[in-house]
C-alpha cells in the first residue's frame, strides 16, 4: 500500500449538534464546519463514540445557516478550549463571555455537513472480549475529523476480503489517495454478480470499464486463477489497439498504478477478430498485427437462426415453427437426396412440411430476413480464410484475450446477432462437460479437437466479458418482450453467476435499458447524468443527497454502488495506458 495511502494526521474540522430539523441519529449526524475549513462531498471524517470506539461517516450534503438560527444550534454546544484557541487574547471566559464570542464566531452564520454513518471501529475495553460494534448516536458537541487512510479502508470494509480486486482510488479534500478494492465475490457471485456504468457521453465510464477489466485480469492471474476475456468493440477503433502501449504516460497516472499495485503494461496474447468484407478481406477501420477475419456459413448457425430476428419475439413468431424445424431435422434434405447446407441451398429449399409453413406469409417474411443477411460479405456459402467465432469461443484458453470488432458492420441486425452468437457459443461452452468443438469443414463434433482442447486448457475459472453501449443489445422492452438477443444476453448473465461468466457492460442511460439487466447487475458505476435520468427507476436505490451529488460530478469522477457498501461512494482511476487512436 503506498505512503501516500495511510496518513495519521487528523485535522479537526467541525463540531457536532442536534435539533429537531438537523437529527443525530444511529445512521447519521449533523456538524458544525469550522471556518476556513474545506470539505466536500464523499469526504470521509471520523467522531470518537462510546468505549473508546470512532464511528466513521460519509459527507452527503452542506448546507448554509443563517445568523438567526445559530443560537438554536450552537448554544452549550463548543466548549471553552475551542474558544481560547479561536480568541487566544480574551484571558478569562465566563460562561456570558463564552455565549458572546459564539455569537460572534457565527454572526454571518454557518455551514452544516450532513453525515451518512459508514462503519463504527467496535467498542474497546477489559470487559470486552470481542470487538463490538456500536450502532449509537455520536452525541452532541463532539469534535469532527477527517478520516485517515486506515480508518476509510476499515469503513469500506476492505479488510475483510480475501481476494481483492483494485478499482479506482478515493482521492480526498485533505490530500489523501486511498486504493479501493473490491472482493472478486462482488463480482462473480454466487450472491453478487456483473458490472454497469451509466454517465453521459465523454464522462470516462467506458474507460473506467476498461481499466477495471485490466485490473481484474491481472489480479485473477496472479491468484492463478484460469481468466479469459472477450471484448466487443462497438464504437469506431477505440478497442483495437489495447496490446499497444501508449509512448507517453503521465506520472500521476504511474503514481496511481503504484497505488493501485497493477502493472501499467497493456494486455498481452491479443487475438482481434475482424469482420469478412468484400473479397475476404477484413472490414475494420484498423487492421491490427494479429487479427483473423470471421465469416458465417449455415452450417456454423443453423440452430441459432433466432438470432437473425431483432424484433420482439412476438412480432416473428410466426417463423419460429420454421426455425424449430430447419435446427431439428438438420440437414434438410430435399426430394432427390441433397442435403441442404448453405445459405443459396436454404433460399431455395421448398420441401416444408405443411404443418411447419401454415401461412405462406411466414415462409416469405423468413425468406426476406436470409435474404437481407446474404447480402452481406459475413454470410457465405463457404469460408476459406475466415473462421467462425463461435468455435474459437470454445476453444479460448486462459489468458486469451479476444477483442471482437462489431463497429464497422453497417447493419444493426448483423451487430446483435453476432454478439447474440457470441453468448450463445459462451453458454454452449459449458453445456456439455466443458467444451464441444464443431469442426468448420463439417458439421460433425470434432472428437480429436475437444481431447486436444481438453488437454492443452484447463478450465476457466472465469471469463469476463465487455459489451459497450449495452442499450442496444437489450433496449427497454415493450412489455416484457425481449428480442431473441437480449434474451440470450440475459440467459448468459443468469447463469453467469454460479460459473464466473462476468459480464461488464456501459451506457449512457440505464433507463434505455431493460431493466432486468440491471436487476441482475450488483456493482454500479456513476458517471455524472442529469437529474430527469436520475429520477427514473434504475436509480431508485439511490437516495436524493447522492443524486444532487452526482448531477454536479467532474470528468473523471464516478460513483461506485455496490450493496457491499453502506453508502456510495466517489472514486477516480488513473488514465488508459493503452495506444489511443490515431
Amino acid at each position: 500500500m503506498s505512503s501516500k495511502t495511510i496518513n495519521n494526521s487528523h485535522q479537526d474540522i467541525g463540531t457536532t449538534i442536534a435539533s429537531e430539523k438537523f437529527l443525530n441519529t444511529m445512521d447519521g449526524f449533523w456538524f458544525v464546519l469550522n471556518p476556513n475549513v474545506i470539505i466536500n462531498s464523499f469526504d470521509f471524517v471520523t467522531v470518537d463514540n462510546l468505549f473508546a470506539s470512532k464511528t466513521i461517516g460519509i459527507v452527503k450534503e452542506l448546507q448554509a445557516v443563517p445568523e438567526g438560527d445559530c443560537n438554536i444550534y450552537f448554544s452549550n454546544q463548543l466548549n471553552v478550549s475551542t474558544i481560547k484557541e479561536e480568541f487566544p487574547h480574551e484571558k478569562k471566559i465566563t460562561i456570558n463571555k463564552e455565549k458572546e464570542l459564539i455569537s460572534k464566531r457565527y454572526s454571518k452564520g454557518v455551514v452544516l455537513a450532513k453525515v451518512a454513518i459508514m462503519a463504527n471501529t467496535g467498542a474497546k475495553g477489559q470487559e470486552y472480549t470481542k470487538n463490538v460494534s456500536i450502532n449509537f448516536p455520536v452525541g452532541i458537541g463532539k469534535t469532527v475529523r477527517f478520516a485517515s487512510g486506515e480508518e476509510i479502508v476499515f469503513a469500506l470494509g476492505i479488510p475483510q476480503m480475501e481476494n481483492p480486486i483494485p478499482a479506482g482510488i478515493i482521492e480526498t479534500t485533505n490530500g489523501l489517495e486511498i486504493p479501493v478494492t473490491l472482493d472478486i465475490t462482488y463480482l462473480a457471485g454466487a450472491d453478487t454478480a456483473h458490472v454497469n456504468a451509466s454517465g453521459i457521453s465523454g464522462n470516462k465510464k467506458s474507460s473506467y470499464i476498461l481499466f477495471l477489466l485490466q485490473s481484474s485480469f491481472q489480479t485473477l492471474q496472479r491468484m492463478n486463477q484460469n481468466v479469459a476475456l472477450i471484448i466487443f468493440n462497438t464504437k469506431e477503433d477505440d478497442l483495437l489497439y489495447i496490446d499497444e502501449k501508449e509512448k507517453h504516460i503521465k506520472k500521476r497516472t504511474e503514481r496511481l498504478f503504484d497505488v493501485l499495485d497493477l502493472d501499467i503494461e497493456p494486455f498481452e496474447y491479443v487475438t482481434y477478430f475482424l469482420p469478412r468484407g468484400k473479397d475476404g478481406k477484413p472490414n475494420s477501420i484498423h487492421i491490427p498485427k494479429k487479427y483473423k477475419t470471421y465469416s458465417y456459413e449455415l452450417k456454423d448457425v443453423y440452430d441459432r437462426l433466432e438470432l437473425l430476428f431483432s424484433e420482439p419475439y412476438d412480432l416473428h413468431h410466426d417463423s419460429s415453427s420454421i426455425i424449430n424445424y430447419i435446427s431439428e431435422s438438420w440437414p434438410l434434405k430435399s426430394s432427390i437426396g441433397t442435403d441442404t447446407i448453405t445459405w443459396s441451398d436454404l433460399i431455395e429449399f421448398k420441401e416444408y412440411p405443411e404443418v411447419i409453413v401454415s401461412k405462406k406469409s411466414s415462409l416469405l417474411f423468413f425468406l426476406g430476413r436470409i435474404q437481407r443477411f446474404r447480402k452481406s460479405p459475413m454470410f457465405i456459402d463457404k469460408k476459406k480464410t475466415s473462421t467462425y467465432l463461435g468455435n474459437e469461443i470454445k476453444n479460448i484458453k486462459a489468458g486469451d484475450v479476444f477483442v471482437i470488432d462489431v463497429a464497422t458492420i453497417s447493419s444493426f441486425e448483423e451487430q446483435a446477432f453476432v454478439v447474440g452468437d457470441v453468448m450463445k457459443s459462451i453458454d454452449e461452452m459449458y453445456s456439455s462437460r466443458y467444451y464441444n468443438v464443431r469442426d468448420d469443414k463439417s458439421n460433425k463434433t470434432n472428437t480429436a479437437s475437444i481431447k486436444n482442447t481438453v488437454k492443452n486448457n484447463q478450465k476457466l475459472h472465469y471469463i469476463l466479458v465487455f459489451i459497450d453501449e449495452i442499450n442496444r443489445f437489450i433496449p427497454k422492452s415493450q412489455n416484457n418482450n425481449m428480442n431473441s438477443v437480449s434474451d440470450q444476453i440475459m440467459r448468459t448473465v443468469v447463469a453467469g453467476r454460479t460459473r464466473g461468466t462476468i459480464l461488464f457492460s456501459a451506457q449512457q442511460f440505464k433507463s434505455a435499458t431493460d431493466y432486468r439487466l440491471q436487476e441482475n447487475t450488483d456493482l454500479h458505476i456513476t458517471a455524472k447524468l442529469g437529474l430527469s435520468e436520475l429520477s427514473t427507476k434504475p436509480y431508485s436505490m439511490l437516495d436524493e443527497s447522492t443524486k444532487m451529488n452526482i448531477v454536479r460530478l467532474n470528468k473523471g469522477e464516478l460513483v461506485m454502488i455496490h450493496s457491499a457498501f453502506r453508502h456510495p461512494i466517489k472514486i477516480g482511476f488513473p488514465k488508459a495506458t493503452f495506444k489511443k487512436p490515431n
